[in-house]
């Protein structure tokens, strides 16, 4: 395979070399993953347990939605507990762990192999570290309850990281920028990612049906545009609490899903936002073997 060629067989500018005089690192990296295949493929399935979380999320959305009573909290922690409470539960939730696990690993791996120095290569690097820690907890949550039995679901992480931080000035500040980056982040996945499609470039279609790529497309579209909506909600109330330095106000996916469900629009909005959440996670299920890795 020739220098300028990723793993991938796609092309790199500057003949596969990093800009502006960058560690090797990548390189030598994407080479590890080259010379074993299974890597890739092993990562890869973990946009299974990824697209099994989101299912699991949209259903309760969409039940809040009706509103309809459920214990069920329509977060990834209130997913996990579902898991749980089914027959083999345990086993199900520890297969779902290790998928989280693998789809962590995949989010690393993005972000070693992510070439260039500018603003935007360094925003994509973060996010993706962010999401890799963020599913690991995940795992983390999941491998505890499979151990010992325990029920996850009964602490939301981004209520009680709210509630936490406003127990300082610094942090009341920290918390505002944080329900910014979250409400611009929503914008992004609902503009960006589910508008303009921008998702596409993370997929290699081969020669297939033209109804699976259709499938892929307008699932991704819809996807992307629910997550945007869902995670700008939550940086809003974050927002919301860092301003009012109320602790109340703090409030994770699930909440934030009950809070709009309240107003006279909110279930259809929040309907909407489960129906969409659904979706993602069949686009993820889908997408699996169309995935690029860089």
């Amino acid at each position: 395979m020739d220098a300028t060629t990723s793993v991938l067989g796609t092309p790199h500018p500057h003949g596969g070399k990093n800009v502006a005089g960058t560690s090797d690192i990548p390189e030598a990296v994407e080479t590890a993953v080259e010379q074993r295949p299974w890597v890739q493929s092993l990562t890869r399935v973990g946009w299974l347990a990824k697209g099994a979380v989101y299912i699991l999320m949209g259903l309760t959305a969409l039940t809040i939605g009706r509103r309809q009573p459920t214990a069920d909290d329509a977060s990834p922690e209130g997913a996990l507990a579902q898991v749980i409470d089914k027959p083999a539960g345990r086993l199900l939730l520890g297969v779902l762990a290790i998928g989280l696990v693998l789809y962590s690993s995949w989010r690393l791996l993005t972000a070693v192999l992510t070439r260039g120095n500018g603003v935007h290569e360094w925003l994509e690097r973060i996010g993706y570290t962010f999401s890799a820690v963020f599913y690991a907890l995940l795992a983390v949550t999941s491998a505890r309850a499979v151990l010992n039995g325990n029920t996850p679901g009964q602490s939301n992480t981004v209520e009680d990281l709210s509630k936490s931080m406003l127990q300082s000035p610094v942090g009341r500040w920290v918390l505002l920028l944080v329900g910014l980056i979250a409400l611009g982040v929503g914008v992004y996945f609902f503009v960006e990612k589910g508008l303009q499609r921008s998702f596409l470039k993370d997929l290699a279609f081969d020669e297939g049906p033209a109804a699976e790529r259709t499938a892929v497309i307008w699932s991704g579209t819809i996807g992307w545009m629910g997550r945007g909506f869902v995670t700008s909600a939550v940086g809003w109330f974050v927002l919301q609490a860092a301003w009012q330095v109320d602790q109340n106000d703090a409030r994770g996916f699930d909440r934030a899903l009950r809070e709009v469900a309240t107003h006279e629009l909110g279930t259809v909005i929040v309907s909407t936002a489960g129906v969409a959440l659904v979706i993602y996670g069949v686009y993820c299920i889908l997408s699996l073997r169309h995935r690029k890795l860089t």
